[in-house]
């Protein structure tokens, strides 16, 4: 069984704390929780969000820490993950033309 490992952001850099208790104590000193967000964007009736998840829910190597969610409109649900912080910008700005240009796929 794979043991969850939280990170927290040092600049756009995540790190990895010791404990969950530490990275609650690191969410908690966190005054502004835009430090966690990498980008946010409104095209027509959605909104194209893009942050640090603090965790890695896939249990991967590299770990995917930031997510791209697009909430709202066609492309209601669509998500991306990121290792880093630059991958996750330039994965936001590619969501945000797609949810422009093409039509959403089918269900």
């Amino acid at each position: 069984m794979s043991i969850m490992l939280y990170y927290k952001l040092v600049g756009h850099t995540p790190v990895a704390v010791n404990s969950l208790s530490e990275w609650q104590n690191y969410l908690h000193s966190v005054q502004d929780s835009l430090k966690h967000l990498v980008a946010e964007t409104i095209v027509g009736d959605a909104k194209v969000s893009t942050s640090s998840s603090g965790f890695d829910l896939t249990f991967g190597d590299p770990p995917l820490l930031f997510e791209t969610m697009v909430l709202g409109g066609p492309h209601h649900g669509r998500m991306q993950r990121y290792s880093t912080w630059e991958q996750a910008l330039t994965g936001h700005d590619r969501t945000v033309v797609e949810v422009m240009t093409t039509s959403p796929p089918d269900e």
